[in-house]
């Protein structure tokens, strides 16, 4: 499957926020054969989260990943945004008001919370995209939502990042393994030659192997240390493949009098 992540917040465009969240969805989407196409970052803005998602859906990915903007203050406009980049209206949701309801009355109840009952702050979380499902959030109170527009399956995850992989891994990761491809990733570090100096090798193996990613990626200096990765979707004996390629890298790094040792 093909998807594409859109993180939504100020906050991570001012630098205040590190993303930690995209990377760690890239990981178990990369583990389980699927292709993440994009990953995005906008603001918090009703037209460029209406827009921005308008664009994604035109190049019909199987899933979209939002995360970001969902809590109760003014400037989380996720939902509001979404909706109206599926020309649908907000209305709020039973199941949803109900989960948020309980969430408040129990925080207020354990003395974490001073303020008791439904605010209109609070109740604006309960206001989502028609026919949206709501996903439970056990680490927080607004809750995920699952939305499908086509063939696109779009998951509206929290930002904060504990509530983000509870909801992802009782979710969206069960999908991603019922619909599983094959990912291939090898790979090796080596010494003494620079990342320029083997680039022409590895341009005529990527010519020879075209259904196969090679990449360098120097990690100190100049030539003291570069790693090599190839990685594959969903080829055909693509371990074999990815194999033989290592195998001739290996031939060219030793050739060049370059010093391997293989990653784990």
């Amino acid at each position: 499957m093909e998807v594409e992540i859109l993180v939504i917040g100020n906050e991570i465009l001012i630098g205040k926020t590190k993303d930690t969240n995209s990377n760690w969805m890239a990981k178990r989407i990369a583990k389980y054969g699927h292709r993440l196409k994009r990953i995005i970052a906008i603001e918090d803005d009703i037209k460029v989260i209406s827009t921005t998602l308008q664009t994604i859906l035109e190049r019909k990915p199987d899933i979209v990943i939002t995360t970001g903007g969902l809590g109760p203050t003014f400037d989380d406009m996720t939902l509001a945004g979404v909706a109206k980049g599926l020309n649908r209206e907000l209305e709020i949701n039973q199941h949803a008001y109900k989960s948020i309801e309980k969430a408040y009355e129990n925080a207020y109840k354990r003395g974490i919370l001073k303020l008791e009952g439904m605010t209109k702050e609070r109740e604006k979380m309960s206001y989502l995209p028609r026919g949206s499902i709501p996903l439970p959030n056990i680490r927080g109170t607004a809750p995920g939502v699952k939305l499908t527009e086509g063939d696109t399956t779009i998951f509206i995850l929290p930002g904060v990042p504990s509530e983000m992989k509870v909801i992802f891994q009782n979710v969206v990761k069960p999908i991603l393994k019922e619909k599983r491809g094959k990912f291939v990733e090898k790979g090796l570090f080596f010494i003494g030659i620079g990342e320029s100096q083997i680039a022409p090798y590895v341009t005529r193996i990527e010519n020879k192997y075209p259904l196969l990613w090679i990449k360098t990626h120097p990690r100190i200096g100049l030539s003291l240390e570069v790693e090599l990765s190839i990685t594959a979707f969903n080829v055909e004996n693509g371990e074999e493949i990815a194999e033989q390629a290592l195998d001739e890298i290996r031939e060219i790094i030793l050739g060049l009098n370059g010093k391997i040792r293989e990653r784990k």
